[in-house]
């Protein structure tokens, strides 16, 4: 211990003798080891804590695939969950939820909720109780019994003022009294977001075998304990054939329906999963280039102190002993580096999670923990012995002799010098890694923002409605509420345009099949099936979609007239592969309820990216919302202003025909559309940043090298000046030495960049891995950085004055 405390006192004497190089060394490792312990915060929180139920290891999904259609992660219907359920001997219970948006009125005026219908057995499912009153029973499942609800622990804090009494009082949801029977436990909501659960009432109707591909339900299965996931797979796939032999009309071969079995776990984060671990490696390399820099700075620090260390190897210091002083120094540089780097990644976690908002799942459960602490430790001591490892051996083969010799001469030791180089080489390596890699997410960023997106967001706000059951009956009723809606909307000064959508772009799907009179698909074949909107005259016309054949939808398409829509240009190409002219043509939506009726199209317009920018259109038919009377709508209203200038006069024209009724999920459409394409935004600016970090210091890590050997070799440069040597010749002799590193790094970097771009290939759109162009101007970049780095030392090796190195000699 006195040994150790010697050492110490020593590294801190050290450091204060030099403030320059301490400074330099732990403002490297704090901004590497604060950016590992902020990505690792996101990832431990994100993908590695457990979720908030108990054995939440057990938690199984079940999901439906039509693998000829593209169709994956479907909903179950009634029949199939109640097949799953009784059918599985693998699992100790089940549960299903159907989401919904509901309004709660009250004193503080209304409020949208997202709100979770579900099974008496869904909660005790999850594992979740409540901090009072109870969860649902079996008989609130029946219709007629379910006026009943449970609050999310959140709701009962915010709109009720976390009333411990609140058991037992009555809500009004969609007009009608609810009673509360029970308040949940903080933190467990499932799906996350639901802020209220009701019963899930289903009666003879809704398990009816003609509903069997009507699919709305999210089923949960916890299985039995001492049940494999393998084995939970293969008894789901079991019942899963089992269904299709049984029931060949509603799963034909020819759609390869499947049931899919994943993790709760999986399924809450496999969307960022991919992109977290990317992250997590490039802010890692990050590190590795800060260690190469601080130990090449440790190098040359060894090199300057060659007498001293041979002084006391002569004086019968053992060469662990000065192995041991030398790694103790490189520690506490590195836990110094360490301790700021902690409050950086305190600030930086709390940014990044602001940053990405909801974009994040599971983000309110990012926070620094004892694991991020154990991380960020373990990342010091790491760093400080990877770093520290090589000049303490360098530095402790320590003769004396040869210092005395080399420290006249200024040679600094080859096997420094070879090491310092090595150094450099694996900094630029690294470095060109990470800029390949952000080039490529550049490159496919902006092909991605160049995609038409087949209508024009700018100057379009956005919001939604929902029309409870109770006071809006039927589509006539509703029907009239839109019509009188967007009347008033339009008379509003400024607004160019108006209409009503059941979905927007880019926010969902909603494909259903259908029928077209006349033709009959091929035994076997795939039925088609189309996007399913319906929208209101002057929808289109709002987000600027090109009508290309016939007429838009008109007023007087509505009630009263025949059943119209308009296809887009992909559904033509699908419904219509031989060039037919689709207008006139009928089209039938297919239904196990009752049959719909014949619909005829009158125009044929645009297409429209309603899956993703990064996805083709879809086949799409768009009809009358006047005549199909949706209950929840989206409003689209064009401007000359400010499109959120506009919302408080929606609000009051609103409030004029139903003061009922919230406006909700109100967005100018450019950040719908921006939201889009968040996930790659965020992956692209965090890489670019790390990218740019590493370039940095792999410039500054090179110029370091340069210009140490400059001051080294400052007698031989004189030497060589006094002999008649040019100034341009010691200029290309130093930037050589600097370019020969830079294009050795750059090549390996190549290798490596190759390599690793395959991880890269989810996140690309429109680029290939192996992009010629980023393969060609990163290494131009990192070349020039290069010659920038080198040029300044050698710039300073040129003033060497002759007369003075010739005097000292």
């Amino acid at each position: 211990m006195d040994t150790l405390l010697q050492d110490l006192r020593y590294a801190v004497r050290l450091m204060r003798q030099s403030p320059g190089f301490t400074l330099a060394a732990v403002l490297a490792l704090a901004l590497g080891i604060g950016a590992n312990s902020a990505v690792f915060s996101v990832v431990n929180g994100v993908l590695l804590r457990p979720l908030p139920y108990p054995r939440a290891q057990e938690l199984t999904t079940v999901h439906t695939t039509f693998a000829a259609q593209g169709l994956e992660g479907l909903a179950l219907s009634v029949p199939e969950y109640e097949d799953v359920r009784t059918q599985t001997r693998g699992f100790a219970s089940w549960g299903a939820l159907a989401q919904a948006d509901e309004t709660l009125a009250g004193a503080d005026g209304p409020e949208r909720l997202q709100v979770g219908l579900v099974t008496a057995s869904w909660l005790p499912t999850l594992g979740v109780g409540t901090v009072l009153g109870r969860g649902f029973t079996p008989e609130e499942e029946t219709p007629g019994r379910d006026k009943v609800v449970v609050l999310g622990h959140a709701l009962w804090r915010t709109r009720f003022g976390a009333d411990p009494g609140i058991v037992g009082r009555s809500v009004t949801l969609e007009g009608e009294p609810y009673t509360v029977v029970g308040v949940l436990a903080e933190g467990v909501a499932q799906p996350a977001g639901t802020q209220l659960y009701q019963p899930l009432a289903l009666g003879p109707d809704a398990r009816a075998e003609s509903l069997r591909g009507t699919r709305y339900l999210q089923v949960l299965g916890r299985r039995a304990q001492g049940v494999s996931e393998a084995a939970a797979h293969a008894e789901v796939a079991r019942v899963a054939g089992e269904l299709a032999r049984a029931h060949p009309e509603a799963y034909p071969a020819s759609k390869a329906w499947r049931l899919d079995v994943s993790s709760l776990g999986e399924e809450t984060v496999g969307g960022v999963r991919g992109t977290l671990w990317l992250l997590l490696g490039a802010v890692g390399f990050v590190l590795l280039i800060a260690c190469t820099n601080v130990a090449s700075l440790l190098l040359a620090r060894a090199a300057a102190r060659g007498r001293e260390l041979s002084v006391r190897a002569a004086l019968g210091a053992a060469r662990s002993r000065l192995a041991r002083q030398l790694l103790t120094e490189s520690l506490l540089l590195s836990l110094l580096g360490g301790a700021l780097g902690l409050l950086l990644a305190l600030w930086g976690t709390e940014a990044l999670v602001a940053w990405v908002g909801d974009g994040l799942p599971r983000a309110s459960e990012v926070r620094p923990d004892a694991a991020v602490l154990l991380f960020t430790l373990a990342v010091s001591v790491g760093t400080g012995l990877l770093f520290g490892l090589a000049p303490a051996l360098s530095g402790s083969r320590a003769d004396l002799h040869a210092a005395m010799r080399e420290g006249s001469r200024g040679t600094g030791g080859t096997r420094a010098v070879r090491l310092r180089s090595l150094f450099v080489v694996s900094q630029v390596a690294l470095a060109l890694v990470l800029l390949v890699g952000a080039g490529l997410l550049v490159r496919s960023f902006v092909r991605l923002q160049a995609v038409d997106p087949g209508f024009r967001p700018e100057g379009v706000l956005s919001a939604r409605v929902s029309l409870p059951d109770g006071a809006y009956p039927d589509a006539a009723a509703r029907a009239r509420f839109h019509t009188a809606w967007l009347e008033q909307v339009r008379a509003l000064p400024g607004v160019e345009a108006a209409g009503l959508t059941t979905l927007l772009p880019l926010r969902g799907r909603a494909d259903r099949g259908l029928d077209v009179e006349g033709v009959e698909p091929p035994a076997g074949a795939v039925r088609p099936a189309v996007e399913y909107r319906a929208v209101s005259p002057g929808y289109l016309e709002t987000l600027g979609v090109a009508l290309r054949r016939g007429r838009a939808l008109a007023d007087t398409d509505g009630a009263q007239g025949a059943p119209v829509l308009l296809l887009n240009e992909a559904a033509v190409k699908v419904l219509f592969p031989g060039g037919e002219d689709p207008l006139g043509r009928r089209i039938r939506l297919r239904s196990r309820k009752a049959p719909q009726p014949w619909t005829t199209v009158v125009g044929v317009v645009g297409d429209v990216r309603e899956w993703g920018l990064d996805v083709p259109a879809r086949p799409t038919a768009y009809f009358s919302a006047l005549q199909a009377g949706p209950s929840a709508v989206s409003l689209v209203v064009r401007t000359r202003a400010a499109p959120t200038a506009l919302l408080g006069s929606l609000r009051t024209e609103l409030a004029r025909l139903d003061s009922g009724l919230p406006l909700f999920e109100v967005a100018p459409l450019s950040e719908v559309v921006e939201a889009s394409v968040g996930q790659r935004s965020l992956t692209l600016a965090l890489m670019l940043g790390f990218a740019l970090v590493a370039l940095g210091l792999a410039g500054l890590g090179l110029y370091g090298v340069i210009a140490f050997g400059v001051a080294q070799r400052s007698r031989e440069v004189g030497i060589r000046l006094a002999l008649g040597a040019r100034p341009a010749q010691v200029l290309r002799l130093v930037v050589g030495q600097g370019l020969r590193l830079a294009l050795a790094g750059v090549a390996l970097g190549l290798v490596l960049a190759l390599a690793l771009g395959r991880l890269l290939g989810g996140l690309l759109y429109g680029v290939q891995p192996a992009d010629p162009l980023t393969l060609l101007a990163v290494p131009l970049l990192l070349t020039g950085v290069a010659l920038l780095a080198s040029w300044v030392p050698a710039r300073r090796a040129t003033r060497v004055d002759p007369a003075s190195t010739l005097r000292a000699e």
